[in-house]
């Protein structure tokens, strides 16, 4: 992947809205994520953008002329990623796999994992919302920046996904290729986990990519420096610094 200038916009700020009904007759479903994001960033004082960008990262779809568009009835569960055409599909779905016993649920625009945060939402059918998804997932961001990640937001969009050290710079490389427009396969929360890339199907459901056994569709992938430096105009707190091509 070629390296974007440093003036490439990572994160693009997303106009508030009037709050969403996102319903699958509506027509707003394929809206529903980014209205929902934009809510949750000015509630809970995210950087502009990030929200958006995290859950195209998560939950999106590729769409003619315009990228990833995130997905609100998207589940990511065993390494099994599903898009449905409606929310009460997605919650049957989600409530048989509860049922026997799945190891992990990512559900919603912004794949909160379900067994790691059980007291997030009121309802299965809730965690389905996309106000109420993103905006857990926003309180739980700001909850990492201000908590384990120091007061830094570069370091906590790693840890959102992951806290083991490569799968959260991984993350972060996909945070910054997404949110500098580059085209790059989004990676669900599960897919780094298990090294498995997950690829959005443009008639809908996804193919999975053993990354450890296939060669990389990416030619040269962004360093731990490039990320920073991609990332840390765009958000309130420094990320990380180079120092002689080091991260420090």
């Amino acid at each position: 992947m070629r390296l974007p200038g440093l003036a490439a916009c990572l994160l693009f700020a997303i106009s508030a809205t009037a709050r969403a009904e996102p319903d699958a007759g509506s027509g707003n479903a394929d809206r529903a994520c980014l209205q929902a994001a934009a809510v949750a960033e000015k509630t809970r004082q995210t950087p502009p953008g990030l929200l958006a960008t995290i859950a195209k990262v998560e939950s999106g779809r590729p769409e003619s002329g315009s990228g990833l568009r995130p997905w609100p009835w998207t589940i990511d569960a065993d390494g099994q990623s599903l898009f449905f055409p409606s929310k009460d599909a997605a919650v049957a779905w989600a409530r048989a796999a509860l049922a026997r016993g799945v190891g992990y649920i990512d559900v919603g625009c912004m794949q909160v994992d379900l067994p790691m945060h059980p007291d997030a939402f009121r309802s299965l059918e809730d965690a389905f919302d996309p106000e109420a998804n993103a905006d857990y997932a926003a309180q739980f961001l700001r909850a990492l920046r201000d908590g384990p990640a120091g007061g830094n937001w570069f370091t906590a969009i790693g840890l959102y996904h992951s806290r083991t050290p490569e799968f959260a710079a991984a993350y972060r490389e996909a945070v910054a290729a997404v949110g500098a427009g580059r085209p790059t396969p989004a990676v669900g929360a599960g897919s780094t986990r298990l090294q498995f890339l997950r690829v959005a199907l443009t008639g809908g459901g996804s193919a999975r990519i053993n990354v450890g056994r296939q060669p990389s569709r990416i030619k040269r992938r962004l360093s731990a420096c490039q990320v920073a430096r991609v990332l840390g105009p765009y958000l309130r707190s420094p990320s990380a610094s180079c120092a002689n091509g080091r991260p420090s």
